[in-house]
């Protein structure tokens, strides 16, 4: 007999009607599939710096490389797994439907980083956030025994905390970006609280699990 995750109470929410639309609307384009090749856009066409030493061919084989694996992939695996019946929502409302996509995606993610730390003139910084993308996903596959965590909180604590590393290690690098970055890691926690997809303490543990990852990258490589 198997042994059932625990149930957890569905999270209450009083919010009206247009709020939690709007709530939706958020957490489909801060969707924490979409954050990792965001930020890999960012480095490779936005850095100050980093355009400079990866021609554009190179800079498309990179982004290419990290959208196929961070984003097509895993939600490919996710449609086909609600159309063989699965799951019962691709938006993996349980924990137990969480299993098998997370699973994936974790081999999507390290061969992300396998490749990328393999292709010439890849900047240390991408290495360091494709590492800390993957130890991300260990750790939501890890606390998913326990509890539903927040991935898009997760993905947005990672982003922020990354950002910070790179503004006190890279003279070059925005301070707006990660001015923005704060933003949008605030809007993805209330728009999932908001929704009623997450208790309070998911999302806050989301966002640290994601910046404890980050801080582990830079140890790791270091």
């Amino acid at each position: 007999m198997s042994v059932p995750f625990p149930a957890a109470a569905a999270p209450a929410t009083t919010a009206p009607a247009w709020q939690r639309m709007a709530a939706q609307l958020v957490s489909v384009l801060l969707h924490p599939l979409f954050v990792p090749a965001a930020l890999v856009w960012l480095m490779l066409y936005q850095h100050p710096m980093y355009h400079l030493f990866t021609d554009g061919p190179l800079r498309l084989r990179i982004f290419a490389m990290v959208v196929l694996n961070t984003v097509l992939f895993p939600a490919l695996v996710v449609f086909l797994l609600w159309r063989l019946k699965f799951i019962s929502s691709v938006q993996l409302h349980t924990q137990r439907e969480r299993i098998m996509p997370l699973t994936i995606s974790i081999v999507f993610y390290f061969w992300a980083f396998y490749v990328g730390r393999n292709l010439e003139s890849i900047p240390p910084a991408m290495q360091q956030w494709l590492v800390g993308v993957f130890l991300g996903s260990c750790a939501a596959m890890f606390t998913n025994i326990f509890f539903k965590i927040s991935l898009h909180t997760l993905a947005a604590g990672g982003a922020v905390a990354f950002m910070l590393l790179q503004v006190c290690h890279d003279a070059h690098w925005p301070l707006h970006w990660l001015l923005l970055a704060c933003l949008l890691a605030g809007l993805a926690g209330t728009a999932r609280l908001l929704r009623g997809a997450h208790q309070p303490g998911e999302v806050y543990g989301g966002y640290l699990a994601g910046a404890i990852c980050q801080v582990a990258a830079m140890l790791v490589l270091s």
